[in-house]
């Protein structure tokens, strides 16, 4: 145990503290980690609403969540505990164009505040990964700010390596 202390919640919906491992623990072993394919659009829809919009409106429709996970290129992983989304992870496959292999844009993740610091970042990841590694992509890479320490400190612990080129994004909106 490493003395340190996560919040955990309890069965009445109370927070309660615990040992971070015990905490790990506790909810890696009931933990389900999928890519969301054509029929799960219902939890889908769920974990996007209570996760990404934070329950204050909800996605479009089922319609545009079907076509988002219809696409083989399209990668919604979820982490669930009991049906209870905990997490999930956005990616997009693009393809190459100086050879013949694609790279993953990882473009977003997101984990449910009391599910934080418990391993469910990383095993998201860990399942990119491994679709990554039998596609045999190229490479994964994803966008943050140095100011995000908590996704700088994810990145790094999954293997991620800081680019030495600092990147600069442009935008460009609807008007076009």
């Amino acid at each position: 145990m490493d003395g340190r202390r996560s919040r955990l919640p309890s069965k009445k919906g109370r927070i309660i503290t615990a040992d971070r491992e015990v905490c790990r623990a506790l909810y890696t072993k009931s933990m389900q980690i999928k890519r969301l394919i054509p029929g799960d659009e219902e939890i889908a829809y769920r974990t996007i609403s209570e996760l990404k919009l934070k329950g204050d409106r909800t996605p479009e429709n089922f319609d545009y969540i079907h076509r988002l996970i219809s696409l083989n290129t399209n990668y919604l992983i979820i982490a669930l505990d009991k049906n209870i989304p905990a997490g999930f992870l956005i990616a997009y496959e693009l393809p190459r164009i100086d050879c013949n292999k694609n790279m993953m844009l990882f473009y977003e993740i997101e984990v449910a505040e009391t599910y934080q610091r418990q391993g469910v970042g990383k095993k998201l990841i860990d399942k990119l990964k491994e679709i990554c590694r039998e596609k045999d992509f190229l490479k994964m890479w994803v966008l943050t700010n140095e100011s995000n320490v908590a996704a700088m400190n994810l990145y790094k612990s999954t293997g991620g390596v800081q680019s030495e080129i600092p990147e600069i994004l442009f935008e460009y909106f609807a008007e076009y």
